[in-house]
């Protein structure tokens, strides 16, 4: 393995060559970046060839979506009330006064003063308008009647109206509008995220201010001059999902950079005292992440909201694999060598080239995971551990070279000390500990294997988020927002047929009576509401189109299939696939002429990703085992050492979801990409220990004192980088605690849970089985 120390060399007598290189690819690094799509988007973690996905989508371009974007209003008084419905009104006008908004619908269909929308939405209520004179005209109704409130309400006098639940709670208390923005000035903004953030920031804002009550004395709305009930303004639908999603990936990031710059601090202060060092290493990491969003704007990778904690993966790896080639420079320095940095870099070569061939394995698995934003994830980090090595071997050698040669030991002292007390305490009691250990990995064995998987996406944000809000609203005063679809083709029957709608009924009877439905929506409601006959359904589908008698959300342009809107409640990933494993079996035991899709729904979506997620996570788990074993077994040349390295790395996994089980903890996202990375990093310790560490032998100076003392002096020696190195490991990825997105405080949370029992079992569990092996060769 010359070729490293040929790297540095060549590095070290071309200076201006490696400068003018690091130059050039931080260039097109800063000009790829400027590439990167910040369109955040909830579906960016579907893969876009998937068949759910797809028919989701042909689904969506099928029938008009009318729930993109809604504004929930909450007041203390009922909203049918002439005082309230009046207030109300005012608002919709003071809405369609923003020239960013096209069109209102919701509840605003069911009001009195039209019109609803924007000129440019006329056509909308036109359509609405003509519904109603047909439904009016076929239920033998005078037309006056049919337009005349009572009492204000804004009910229909003879019948409720089908669609009115969904929009206007029991108690009236609770409407629902939906909003759709006018994209005339979306071409000012570098992103349709950027324009879909700014455009709810503003709706919210004008919302809040217009009902609250210090807003209604101000010029803004000069009208409202005395105390009124508070409105309480939420927002939901898709695009509210998104915007949180953006603000999310915003708040992260603005966090994750000031606490990066605190732990670079600390570990100056404390530990890396050489300024040149410090320098150096600060570069490269900087350096390695340009070049790392220099790859995603180049290739246009997927961006997400997890992905804001890859920057903090990248500088933390970066951190700690530096300070191995820092602490092997000041060794050098102690021990009166010449050139001290060829002397860190020949004593580190082999176990910094393997631990960082197996990070970038560990990184690199994830490449196998159904959902994109965890493949980038993984790739773009699996690409930085591979740029910062040869980084440490060209810029970081170049810099470091010209460094005042002042040995200082920092603060590393106070935690050495301890620990190898601690250590030579425990090797005393070899068995006793091993048996703990095994005691307690059976018992952790049997808590993670009860874990379940309990992912869902809307449960993501805390509970102060607006979107975790509006959802508790739609969830209390409405049907929630977990839909799910069922399209329903003509076939050889057409739509108006009683054997159509009698399926309809008999389908939405059978989900309804389900625990897990709230509500069940399709054309049969519309037919029962006004009364009409198979005949009168005829004449209306055979004179009229579905956008004249504008039900294009729930009929096919060409009345080829209809729509059943199933409202379901909070149901976990797993929930979702038992619900739709129970209606599969019911439509294959109710088999008809019609054509019935699958199940379509993004929650529905999400848990066959959760699934599918996990399993390709412990499969990359069992390859990274594998691959971890065989690495050993060449390096160490011992099937016993492979094995221990193994259990070493592999029971801190299993005791932190033994716990995460036990604390009510779940498979979802960011739990189950642990599996895939956290191995190929806690190795990185223990490859350093088992590469350094004197191996027992038989042979007659290996007497019980010698070895002894021979053995604590390596092992004092390598502690020092093992403790650095997990505690700034535990610094860099605790701060993903800090995430207001659940997969990322998930995923920091475990990370450091390992990464701290990877170092109990590194320090104190592997010289328990050194000594037990010394032992037994003695015994022999």
């Amino acid at each position: 393995m010359n070729w490293q120390l040929s790297l540095i060399a060549g590095s070290q007598k071309h200076p201006f060559g490696v400068w003018a290189t690091v130059l050039l690819l931080v260039l097109l690094s800063i000009i790829g970046a400027t590439k990167i799509d910040l369109d955040v988007n909830f579906n960016d973690y579907f893969a876009h060839d998937d068949a759910g996905f797809v028919g989701l989508n042909q689904l969506q371009q099928t029938f008009v979506r009318e729930d993109g974007l809604l504004l929930l209003l909450e007041n203390e008084q009922d909203w049918r009330q002439p005082e309230q419905q009046s207030r109300l009104l005012d608002f919709i006008e003071y809405l369609q006064s923003d020239q960013h908004i096209s069109a209102i619908g919701g509840y605003a269909t069911f009001i009195e003063r039209l019109p609803l929308v924007n000129e440019s939405s006329v056509v909308t209520g036109q359509k609405q308008a003509l519904t109603q004179s047909l439904t009016q005209s076929l239920t033998h109704s005078q037309s006056s009647s049919q337009n005349q409130s009572i009492s204000g309400s804004l009910l229909l006098s003879y019948k409720q109206h089908p669609r009115l639940p969904l929009v206007l709670s029991d108690n009236g208390k609770a409407i629902i509008l939906s909003i759709e923005f006018s994209q005339n000035d979306m071409q000012q903004y570098s992103t349709e995220a950027l324009w879909r953030l700014e455009s709810i920031d503003r709706l919210q804002g004008i919302s809040e201010s217009f009902w609250s009550v210090k807003a209604a004395t101000a010029s803004l709305v000069p009208k409202f001059n005395q105390a009124q009930s508070a409105v309480k303004v939420l927002l939901s639908g898709e695009q509210a999902l998104n915007w949180q999603y953006a603000k999310v990936l915003r708040h992260d990031l603005s966090w994750f950079a000031p606490s990066l710059f605190v732990i670079i601090g600390l570990m100056a202060l404390f530990f890396i005292q050489a300024r040149l060092w410090l320098f150096a290493i600060a570069l490269n990491c900087a350096v390695t992440l340009a070049i790392v969003l220099g790859v995603a704007g180049w290739f246009n990778l997927t961006i997400a909201a997890i992905s804001a904690f890859i920057p903090v993966i990248i500088i933390t790896l970066s951190l700690a694999y530096s300070a191995h080639l820092y602490l092997g420079w000041q060794a050098g320095i102690k021990a009166g060598d010449n050139n001290p940095l060829i002397f860190s870099f020949s004593h580190n070569k082999q176990p910094l080239l393997y631990a960082t061939l197996t990070t970038i394995l560990g990184f690199g698995l994830l490449a196998f995971s159904p959902s994109p934003p965890i493949q980038v994830f993984g790739i773009l980090v699996a690409i930085a551990v591979a740029c910062h090595y040869l980084l440490c071997h060209s810029l970081l050698a170049t810099i470091v070279s010209k460094a005042n040669q002042n040995y200082s030991d920092g603060k590393l002292h106070v935690f050495v000390n301890p620990v190898v007390t601690l250590a030579k305490r425990a090797a005393l009691l070899p068995k006793s500990i091993l048996m703990v250990v095994g005691l307690v990995s059976v018992l952790a064995l049997l808590s993670a294997s009860k874990l379940e998987l309990n992912d869902d996406p809307l449960n993501y944000f805390p509970d102060d988020n607006p979107f975790t809000q509006s959802k508790l609203t739609m969830q209390q005063d409405f049907f929630g927002i977990n839909l799910l679809y069922f399209e329903v083709g003509t076939g050889s029957v057409p739509m108006y047929d009683k054997q159509y709608l009698g399926f309809l009924f008999q389908f939405a009877r059978f989900l309804q009576q389900q625990p897990e439905v709230n509500h069940v929506t399709h054309i049969g409601d519309w037919v029962k509401s006004a009364g009409l006959s198979q005949s009168q359904l005829k004449r209306i589908m055979t004179q009229h189109s579905v956008s004249d008698i504008g039900l294009e959300a729930e009929i096919s342009s060409q009345y080829q299939s209809s729509l059943i809107t199933v409202y379901l409640t909070s149901l976990t990933a797993q929930q979702m696939l038992a619900f739709e494993a129970k209606t599969t079996a019911w439509l294959a035991a109710n088999k008809t002429a019609l054509s019935v899709s699958p199940a379509l729904g993004s929650s529905l979506l999400f848990a066959h990703l959760s699934i599918h997620n996990a399993n390709s996570m412990l499969w990359s788990f069992g390859i990274a085992l594998v691959a971890l074993s065989l690495v050993l077994g060449f390096l160490k040349k011992s099937p016993y050492f492979a094995l221990v390295g193994l259990m070493v790395n592999f029971l801190p996994l299993l005791w932190v979801f033994a716990i995460w089980q036990l604390v009510g903890g779940y498979i979802s996202i960011g739990s189950a990409v642990v599996l895939g990375i956290m191995l190929g990093i806690i190795v990185d310790d223990t490859l350093h220990l088992l590469l350094k560490l004197p191996e027992p032998q038989t042979s007659d100076i290996e007497s019980r004192a010698t070895y002894l003392q021979f053995f604590w002096m390596h092992y004092a020696g390598v502690i020092p980088v093992i403790c650095f190195t997990s505690l700034t490991l535990v610094l860099g990825f605790g701060i993903g605690l800090a995430s207001d997105f659940a997969p990322i405080a998930q995923l920091s949370l475990l990370s450091c849970m390992v990464i701290l029992l990877a170092w109990i079992f590194d320090v104190f569990v592997l010289p328990v089985i050194y000594q037990l092996r010394r032992q037994s060769i003695n015994d022999n």
